[in-house]
């Protein structure tokens, strides 16, 4: 079952993390588990969270296939893949097969937090 509005958020720069954390609690979305490591981010998706944003790089996986696995954990969530690709053009590394796993992509460092905050309203009003 989906936890109302219980957020997870996984990057390895704690920095980061901590200022999307913070934004998302300014607006009241004060459920926000952050993970620098995405095996611990698996291990807890059985809590069923409503949406997972992560980053495209981490420290074993992509964004992309921590999205997969946690998926055949708990499929029942939004998805976010964040990164400073896709400003690089490199967005075109990823076919179809992406747009099946990830509901949301946002460009890092390009208004990324209220984009973040207006995705995260969107789909947990």
């Amino acid at each position: 079952m989906t936890s109302p509005d219980l957020i997870f958020m996984v990057d390895k720069d704690e920095e980061y993390t901590n200022n999307v954390r913070n934004s998302l609690a300014s607006k009241s979305f004060k459920n926000v588990v952050s993970f620098i490591d995405e095996t611990e981010c698996l291990k807890n998706m059985s809590r069923g969270p409503k949406i997972v944003i992560t980053d495209s790089h981490l420290k074993c996986l992509s964004g992309l296939q921590l999205i997969k696995k946690a998926r055949l954990i708990y499929p029942d969530f939004f998805s976010i893949l964040l990164s400073k690709d896709f400003q690089e053009g490199s967005f075109k590394i990823y076919d179809e097969r992406f747009l099946q796993y990830v509901d949301k992509y946002i460009i890092k460092g390009m208004d990324d937090m209220e984009e973040i905050i207006e995705t995260v309203t969107y789909n947990i009003a």
